[in-house]
């Protein structure tokens, strides 16, 4: 469904072709000057090079290669713990849960039951793929979005970011487009490059139904969102747990010692940024929840 078309590479900054930010324009050798959107996207101290023209859908973009300078990384021993998820799409080790979608939209659906009508090989039926391409291009942009801004928040705060390696090809076979509405492999893959420290717990470890007070472990089925501990009577919410069982084994994989924060001012900050997202729904644990996890 998707063509794309790509120039000659330019090899070389003010030479093969040079940017004007004041102007927002861009001038190509051999093709002219043209006007173009998004040069804010490139940071004033980032060192251009090389760059690629590419048609894509019927629009043109110039990808460039750019070096900037590292910022130091973030050294304050700081963990959290992240349980991804079907029905809250993250959820943090301090009690923050992050749910959103981004379903198909009206018109993408009309789009592609004219396309399923139009005649093969019409030019209206390739007018309709390149606006259904343009569709999709607009959704994945606003998942990426999504998942650049939690991920920003994340690595920005804590020096180690625990996380499980889970099957989330698997995941996309039992909930197909409820995983295609989210793409919360890609925050899990970003967590792996961007992370001062990111730490990967196996899949095969145990996380759901673990009692974090007494050790006990209970299965659980997908509907139990909640469960009590037949010995110590400690009641725990499932995700929650998960995350701050996730967080446990990741420093024991470390062996990397904490430093204490104040919670409430950490879950504050991070409630307060993550609604600022359009299209994420953040919300906080039940004290009750919150509380009797951490006590373990």
């Amino acid at each position: 469904m998707h063509k794309i078309f790509a120039f000659n590479p330019l090899m070389q900054y003010k030479i093969t072709y040079t940017v004007d930010r004041k102007r927002n324009a861009v001038h190509i050798q051999k093709l002219g000057k043209f006007r173009v959107e998004g040069l804010d996207q490139i940071p004033e101290n980032a060192e251009l090079t090389t760059a690629n023209l590419i048609e894509r859908n019927g629009d043109y973009y110039l990808h460039i290669t750019a070096y900037i300078p590292k910022g130091p990384k973030v050294e304050n021993k700081k963990t959290i713990g992240i349980d991804l998820g079907v029905k809250d799409q993250v959820t943090f080790s301090n009690g923050v849960k992050v749910s959103y979608s981004v379903p198909q939209s009206e018109r993408l659906k009309k789009l592609q039951h004219y396309f399923s009508r139009a005649k093969k090989g019409s030019k209206n039926r390739e007018k309709l793929r390149l606006k259904i391409s343009k569709e999709y291009e607009h959704e994945n942009s606003i998942k990426k979005d999504i998942t650049n801004k939690i991920v920003h928040y994340v690595v920005s705060n804590y020096q180690y970011v625990v996380f499980q390696d889970d099957d989330i090809h698997s995941w996309q076979k039992l909930y197909g487009k409820k995983i295609l509405e989210t793409s919360i492999g890609g925050i899990r893959d970003a967590l792996k490059r961007k992370a001062s420290t990111p730490i990967e717990v196996d899949r095969f470890v145990k996380t759901t139904g673990v009692y974090l007070v007494c050790g006990n472990v209970v299965e659980m089925k997908l509907s139990d969102r909640e469960f009590t501990c037949p010995s110590c009577s400690s009641w725990f919410g499932r995700d929650v747990a998960s995350a701050l069982v996730i967080k446990d084994k990741g420093l024991c994989l470390w062996n990397a010692g904490e430093t204490p924060g104040d919670d409430r001012a950490s879950t504050s900050s991070m409630m307060e940024y993550l609604q600022s997202i359009p299209h994420v729904k953040a919300s906080a644990a039940m004290n009750r929840e919150a509380l009797t996890a951490r006590s373990g």
